[in-house]
């Protein structure tokens, strides 16, 4: 298999000082096992990330900048930062998680046994695809405003697309510890964490019911101008 462009496919707001702790991770791993690109949707968020990115002058990173909204919205955000990426594989993810430096290198392992995804054991937060796999399934519901299960809803509907799936070993992905108030504090919202999954949960039942397999149809999604 020829070695492909992977992207790591970040969106942030207001999470600069998670991304601080994490970046050099992500550069020691796309540096092992390269062609990677590291994709900052900068989703206009209020602290410190645009002069940050640029302190670091590494060409590795693709920065692009959303200001369409002023808060956080899950679904729309992580859409977003596939739509800005190059590569024919990319790995979601978000500002908190950190890699092993054979992260890489393990999932391009992975890709040559035939996987066309593949998440961690215990935490889907980080989600690698093929990207016309993830486009052709409609990217992420974008009825998923708040924290919840969207990660949950886009595994269910690649399964049941039967997209080739496998587990990442354990040991690769890393997330920083982060209170709850923290998590929830960047929505539109002022809900709990337990009432923002309530909401999504009825949104990912309904697919699951449904049998969805390419979500917001009949919507524009992914879109820098929504």
């Amino acid at each position: 298999m020829r070695t492909v462009l992977i992207s790591l496919c970040i969106p942030v707001h207001n999470r600069t000082y998670d991304l601080k702790v994490v970046m050099p991770y992500l550069l020691a791993a796309a540096q092992a096992s390269p062609p990677v690109e590291i994709v900052i949707l900068d989703y206009n968020s209020p602290d410190d990330l645009a002069p940050y990115i640029q302190t670091l002058n590494n060409q590795t990173i693709n920065y692009m900048k959303y200001t369409g909204r002023s808060h956080y919205h899950m679904a729309h955000a992580r859409n977003l930062s596939v739509q800005a990426s190059r590569g024919e594989y990319i790995i979601i993810m978000s500002a908190d998680i950190y890699l092993a430096k054979t992260f890489i290198s393990t999932v391009r392992r992975m890709l040559r046994e035939g996987y066309v995804w593949m998440h961690g054991r215990l935490y889907k937060g980080a989600i690698v695809c093929q990207r016309q796999e993830f486009i052709d399934a409609g990217g992420y519901d974008e009825r998923f405003e708040f924290y919840g299960p969207e990660d949950t809803d886009l595994h269910d509907r690649l399964i049941r697309r039967g997209a080739a799936f496998a587990l990442l070993p354990n040991g690769l992905l890393h997330v920083i510890e982060t209170p709850n108030e923290k998590k929830v504090k960047n929505y539109r919202l002022p809900l709990s964490k337990r009432e923002m999954h309530r909401r999504g949960k009825t949104i990912y039942e309904e697919n699951r019911r449904n049998r969805v397999l390419v979500a917001n149809q009949g919507r524009e999604w992914g879109q820098f101008n929504a």
